[in-house]
């Protein structure tokens, strides 16, 4: 049996079959059956840097030819909550979009040299795969559409309905925002607002005739900071497993899986169980590796 291919690999081949259905030429379809969200995916480009400098130049072209389908207020929020080498790497993909488009980015720091290929299109938003960017066409770039696409996403498991602050650290915009977009939304008829004590909780007042009115959804609707967070520290701890001695890597990989514990959650996937210790816990995150950004690469949800 061949070695596998290292998570690095894999996580390149995530970024390029979700840039793909943006319009970005040079990957087979793999991912025609998820919804693209691309704040996140910039933010996982970024953190990959020159693994796949095509991929990188082809991803920092779409963005600034397709500049007014992005948040920016969105990435600057989403950024802020990731560790230093993210912001890092993101500052220098963010200056670089800067230097080619009308206003800066946030968090931009210093460009590399780089000249737009012109390759990039936007397919049209009727794919499944556009859903998300379908949503900004009509409910505009912001708060709201990221409102109503987070609750469309999860309105199988979101209850009685979930409050702003929850709604604002999902969707990466402030929590103030958050609760005036849902006041307007409930006032619009199309949230429905609970009072919990002295909060309210919202939910999507008839949630299939948005999906209706949406258009056609992918199968695969996935928590795309989450699917960053978990590629981007398996592929970390996959670099260190290359270099660490048998006796210091066990505490490297139990500090990884305790920094995505939540995010295995979001993406539905079962930890390494507790335990699991010494010397059996790199094989354990190389099955649980395999079992989501393996997939993941592929355009497979998690098992």
């Amino acid at each position: 049996m061949p070695p596998r291919k290292s998570f690095r690999e894999q996580c390149v081949a995530l970024a390029w079959g979700a840039w793909s259905e943006l319009g970005v030429s040079g990957w087979p379809t793999t991912h025609r059956d998820w919804a693209i969200d691309p704040e996140p995916l910039i933010l996982l480009t970024a953190w990959l840097k020159d693994a796949d400098r095509r991929l990188r130049d082809e991803a920092t072209d779409w963005c600034v030819r397709y500049e007014r389908r992005i948040s920016k207020a969105r990435l600057k929020n989403l950024v802020a909550a990731q560790p230093d080498d993210v912001r890092a790497a993101y500052g220098v993909f963010a200056a670089t979009v800067s230097a080619h488009v009308p206003s800066a980015w946030p968090g931009a720091t210093s460009p590399r040299t780089f000249r737009p290929t012109g390759r990039s299109s936007l397919p049209s938003l009727d794919r499944p795969s556009l859903a998300w960017l379908r949503m900004r066409a009509v409910f505009g770039l912001g708060a709201r559409a990221e409102v109503l696409r987070y609750l469309l996403a999860n309105r199988g498991s979101s209850g009685h309905g979930l409050s702003a602050a929850v709604l604002a650290r999902r969707t990466g915009y402030a929590k103030r925002i958050v609760a005036d977009e849902c006041d307007s939304l409930n006032h619009a008829g199309l949230l429905t607002a609970r009072a919990v004590g002295n909060r309210f909780t919202y939910s999507l007042t008839r949630p299939s005739r948005l999906a209706d009115f949406v258009g056609e959804l992918p199968s695969i609707q996935p928590d795309w900071t989450a699917v960053g967070n978990v590629a981007r520290v398996l592929t970390g701890l996959d670099d260190e497993a290359r270099t660490r001695s048998a006796r210091t890597l066990p505490v490297a990989v139990r500090r990884a899986l305790g920094e995505i514990e939540d995010d295995l959650h979001d993406v539905e996937a079962d930890p390494v169980p507790d335990s699991v210790v010494g010397p059996g816990l790199w094989p354990a995150a190389e099955q649980l590796g395999k079992a989501t950004l393996g997939r993941w690469a592929r355009g497979q949800w998690t098992a």
